[in-house]
């Protein structure tokens, strides 16, 4: 902008503030001093404000003091500056009143016509415009007028960019907000992921264990099997032996019969066979001592082969129970496998529908994510897995309190049928055993034999 532009628009101003208006004359004397006359005293004398200033300008007239606006010094606003500039205005006053009452007497006689008007002093970097400058044209008018109107359209687009860059700043803060509270609720979320994927390891550990537990409670029915069948192979030998012992004892009781009916004969010949007799009074003590021990030894195989039958009995009972058992077990772990495979295939559909609705979804995400749902449905889980340890739990409790229950009825009744076996009978001493006995004795002696021979 050049000298001759700035007075021009200094005179041509459409709006005219009144005289002493600092405010207004700021834009003025900030263009005057980027072109150079910061350096100068006189900068603050150059806007005019009325009608008559503007035609002594352009006449190229001295300017009176009453016809311009005296604008302060820009730097010169603070309230100090102001309190010392109005006591130095009050004290040069009083001066200034002292020395007029000492000279009006001496000019009294002067005429306000010999008296001089104050003089404005202008820049000398306008005073040639001023000299030269002619009345501008009407073109020239417009085009002042223009520019005036550019220049306050410019300065409201200032603003208005101005304020879109504030709003701008504004938008680009909150969404700075926006993202780290997107970030720190997605690091949140993926530790709580974590600590999801940490139970269901653990769970899948206990799952292994229990599976474990399940094969081996399996290998121990096998091997009770085997033992079952073992058990029911020595029962069938024994009962061989028992048949074939039945018929050896008949035979020994035809035998027994003859030698009664010898004994008879012998007892007929009693005094003629002395000797005899005696030698056979030490037979039948042997023999009737044999017999003793035979009975007693039948008496011990027919307990041990009730006992054994019980066993049988009760075997094939846990066995039923046992195979229910695990039946049910393969059942519930079929199911839960089955739930397991759809609750992950579901949870995999509904974590892609998830991702894809928050990729959609993206600018909302923050008021749409809910801290206490996520934190909920993690303890439902935890719950859900820890009622179902418990109830694996319980079980395993139940089978143990239940094989201990069995070997305790195992070790009474081994108890009971040994109680069973020393206070069965008192054996009858100094006479023949009945025929039971005797037939016992057959049966025990024939199944110790048959033991020696295996």
């Amino acid at each position: 902008m050049t000298d001759q532009s700035l007075i021009g628009r200094l005179i041509n101003s459409q709006a005219k503030p009144k005289i002493g208006d600092p405010t207004a004359m700021e834009p003025i004397v900030s263009e005057s001093r980027e072109m150079g006359c910061r350096d100068h005293k006189d900068v603050w004398v150059l806007v005019p404000w009325s009608e008559k200033a503007s035609h002594l300008l352009i006449a190229n007239e001295p300017l009176m003091v009453q016809d311009v606006a005296t604008v302060p010094y820009r730097g010169s606003t603070s309230r100090e500056d102001d309190r010392s500039q109005r006591r130095r205005h009050k004290s040069h006053k009083r001066r200034r009143h002292r020395s007029r009452s000492a000279t009006r007497s001496r000019s009294g006689s002067m005429s306000p016509n010999e008296r001089k008007p104050p003089v404005v002093y202008m820049n000398p970097a306008f005073q040639p415009i001023y000299g030269v400058q002619a009345m501008p044209s009407q073109a020239e008018m417009e085009l002042r007028s223009t520019l005036v109107t550019q220049l306050s359209s410019c300065e409201q687009r200032i603003s208005s960019l101005e304020s879109e860059l504030r709003a701008a700043q504004l938008a680009r803060g909150r969404a700075e907000q926006t993202v780290f509270e997107v970030n720190a609720e997605k690091l949140r979320l993926e530790s709580h992921n974590a600590e999801i994927v940490q139970v269901m390891k653990t769970l899948e550990r206990a799952v292994e264990e229990l599976q474990k537990t399940c094969n081996g409670l399996k290998s121990e029915n096998e091997r009770r099997r085997r033992d079952m069948e073992n058990a029911e192979k020595t029962i069938s030998s024994c009962k061989e032996q028992n048949n074939f012992l039945n018929e050896r004892n008949m035979k020994l009781v035809k035998k027994c019969e003859e030698l009664c009916e010898e004994n008879k004969a012998v007892h007929n010949r009693r005094d003629e066979s002395a000797k005899e007799l005696a030698e056979m009074r030490l037979r039948i003590d042997g023999m009737q001592s044999e017999l003793r021990q035979r009975v007693e030894e039948s008496r011990k195989m027919m307990g041990q082969l009730r006992s054994y039958e019980e066993k049988e009995r009760i075997w094939k009972k846990e066995k039923a129970d046992l195979e229910k058992r695990i039946e049910i077990k393969d059942a519930v772990a079929a199911a839960e496998r089955k739930n397991n495979d759809e609750w992950k295939k579901r949870s995999l559909i509904e974590k892609a529908e998830l991702e894809r609705k928050v990729k959609l979804a993206e600018p909302e995400i923050a008021k749409a994510l809910d801290a206490e749902v996520i934190k909920k449905a993690v303890e439902d889980v935890r719950v859900f897995y820890e009622q179902k340890l418990q109830t694996v739990a319980g079980e395993v409790n139940e089978l143990k309190k239940k094989l201990s229950d069995v070997k305790s009825e195992y070790s009474l009744t081994a108890n009971n049928s040994r109680m069973k076996r020393s206070n069965s009978f008192d054996f009858r001493s100094s006479s023949a055993p009945p025929a039971t006995d005797l037939t016992n004795g057959t049966i025990a002696c024939a199944e110790d034999n048959c033991l020696m021979n295996d």
